[in-house]
């Protein structure tokens, strides 16, 4: 079955309650001072069901001082139903209410030419022709005007042909595959169910017992029973007025504005930038200008900054920045309203261009690419924000929050951006996208840094690649910066060597400092199982202390000297004539006494050399004793 979701609009006591009557058979008016009042003050709902088309509808005032729960309900509607009366024709609030359609970008709709039956046929065609004037120019342009009358019916069928006509061009269930998305409208709660949402059900599928995110609080809860036009029902779909019973969350926690979503999907901030547009009829826009925000159910203050030039002339555009009084839920392509405080009127809307930005800052210049690329294609979009992510990359879970996509279709749409080589999937846990750009800086800041260690530590041919890592990658977690040190071993910028990165090319040390190591080396086997302190070899060998005991942590890594716990230093050959006397001994197993007394060894040396053995496998402590391994 069809979903379709219409929304009233026009001026005060123009008859949009008492059509919506007439087409369903359901007062929308349910507070008792609209009853008293005989005007609509709050949203009203209805619902009918027409040739296998489920038709919802949202009744919003018309009031001027109302405009603000018109806008609550406007937001997420499929098609208006903009009314106009024929014994008063085109009045302030119609002219406002079909500003706000077509700054939140509704292109479908029908006009009902209501309480025809009170006028003549020549006043009727009036009306219809100023009508038709007053939509020239806007979305509706070509919509049906049908002439109404909800006391004699005469029209309704017209007019509910029209509106079936308007759903045929809806795709609903594109909409109803993609994640949850409830702007919250009403909160209230009841006796022995507890706290219940409604709103108009924008995208997804809602069943019960599925687990939510209520934003902007980030918080989870369930839904317990769903309902639609107050039946339960096992699944709500997108266009339809929806009830939600939650479980997990108290009735002071919700109120109108909050969004209901599927866990992870929606960006919350408190800074949008946007395309921000002024009305013909508005007073100029200047950065620091404080407005009303409006998106969907949302009423936020915000505080304007002008990106381009910083001010907005009245009928013009201009990308903007938005700091709002409280965080919001939004996805780029989210159409919003802007109003002002004093004097109260509708003064533009706009379009979501970024919901998670960095303050714009920088050369006009780039800033200037950086929004065209905002305003471009998918690709574009991700690719701005792959470069902000620079070093850290940007998980498919950070770029599908932040673009309102799925994270599948976050990766086909950076598909175009690895062919071309401007970004790159770096695979771990989770996967990460990352900018050529980011990579470049890298495999610059890697070089630099391997050349300035290599040059503070003689004898050195490579550095620890954790340091390395930890200089590239500060905050980066372990699994991240095994992946970043790939792509650079990938591209060249340095070869892995054990714990060491090297330079390419670079395993050996320069020909003056290899006599040296070797003359040091010589020292340490000379000295045999009383190999010489660091002290005594700098004596022998009579260079500076720095750059012998480099070399020495050089022999130590090409495996010429050994270093012991504790910090002595051997001669490999030394141990190696150890195990090879250990094995031709004919022992099994052996004590501490026993091994000093083979070896000559005070107990200082013996007990760092045994634990090297251990270490390496040579040996194995049991009890006080050390048993020989095969």
């Amino acid at each position: 079955m069809r979903r379709f979701l219409i929304g009233t609009a026009g001026h005060i006591d123009h008859g949009k309650t008492a059509l919506v009557r007439a087409l369903t058979g359901i007062d929308a008016d349910r507070l008792p001072e609209e009853k008293r009042r005989g005007i609509t003050i709050d949203l009203g709902f209805a619902h009918a069901e027409w040739e296998g088309v489920r038709v919802s509808f949202v009744d919003v005032p018309g009031h001027e001082r109302f405009v603000r729960n018109m806008l609550a309900g406007a937001g997420g509607i499929d098609a208006v139903l903009l009314v106009v009366a024929a014994d008063e024709s085109v009045m302030p609030q119609t002219r406002e209410h079909l500003e706000i359609v077509r700054l939140l970008g509704v292109g479908r709709g029908v006009v009902a030419v209501t309480k025809s039956d009170r006028v003549t046929p020549e006043m009727r065609t009036l009306v219809v022709d100023e009508v038709r004037e007053l939509l020239r120019g806007t979305p509706l342009e070509a919509c049906p005007i049908v002439p109404v009358s909800s006391v004699t019916g005469e029209g309704l069928d017209t007019l509910r042909a029209a509106l079936l006509a308007a759903a045929q061009t809806l795709e609903d269930e594109a909409r109803a595959a993609r994640p949850v998305r409830l702007p919250i409208d009403r909160a209230f709660a009841i006796a022995g169910f507890g706290p219940v949402v409604t709103g108009s059900l924008v995208s997804g599928s809602l069943a019960r017992e599925q687990r939510l995110e209520l934003l902007p609080e980030g918080r989870i809860v369930r839904a317990r029973r769903v309902e639609v036009h107050g039946q339960e029902v096992a699944e709500a779909r997108a266009g339809e007025r929806t009830s939600v019973n939650l479980a997990g969350v108290e009735l002071s926690d919700l109120s109108r504005g909050q969004t209901l979503a599927t866990p992870g999907h929606l960006a919350v901030s408190r800074r949008l930038t946007v395309r921000l547009s002024l009305l013909p009829g508005a007073p100029r826009l200047e950065s620091g200008d404080r407005l009303s925000f409006h998106l969907f159910a949302s009423d936020v203050g915000a505080r304007v900054r002008v990106l381009d030039g910083g001010v907005l002339a009245p009928g013009e555009s201009a990308r903007a920045q938005l700091s709002l009084a409280q965080p919001v839920a939004a996805i780029p392509g989210d159409k919003f309203v802007v109003r002002r405080a004093s004097p109260t009127q509708t003064v533009g809307g706009g379009v979501v261009l970024d919901p998670l930005p960095r303050r714009v800052a920088g050369k006009s210049g780039d800033r200037a690419r950086t929004l065209d690329a905002l305003e471009s294609s998918p690709e574009d979009r991700l690719m701005v924000w792959i470069e902000e992510a620079r070093e850290a990359g940007a998980a498919d879970s950070d770029l599908a929050r932040r673009s309102g996509l799925p994270p599948e279709e976050v990766s086909r749409a950076v598909a175009p951006l690895v062919s071309a080589g401007r970004a790159h999937l770096l695979r771990r846990a989770p996967d990460r996208w990352i900018s050529d750009a980011a990579l470049r800086e890298l495999s610059t800041r890697a070089s630099k840094e391997i050349s300035e260690r290599l040059r503070e530590a003689a004898g050195a041919i490579g550095v620890s690649r954790r340091t390395l890592m930890a200089r590239l990658l500060p905050d980066g977690d372990p699994r991240w910066a095994e992946a970043v040190e790939a792509a650079l071993v990938s591209r060249g910028v340095f070869a892995i060597a054990g714990e060491e990165a090297r330079p390419p090319g670079r395993d050996d040390i320069p020909p003056g400092e290899r006599e040296l190591s070797e003359r040091i080396a010589a020292a340490f086997r000379q000295g045999g199982l009383e190999p010489p302190s660091p002290a005594d070899v700098v004596a022998a060998v009579r260079h500076h202390p720095k750059v012998v005991e480099g070399l020495i942590g050089y022999l130590v890594k090409k495996g010429t000297l050994v270093r012991l716990p504790g910090g002595w230093i051997v001669a490999k050959d030394a141990v190696d004539e150890v195990t090879r006397r250990l094995r031709a001994s004919g022992k099994s197993s052996f004590d501490v006494s026993e091994f000093k007394e083979t070896f000559g060894l005070t107990r200082k040396l013996a007990i760092p050399l045994l634990e090297y053995l251990d270490i390496t496998k040579v040996t194995r402590r049991v009890g006080d004793r050390r048993e020989l391994l095969p």
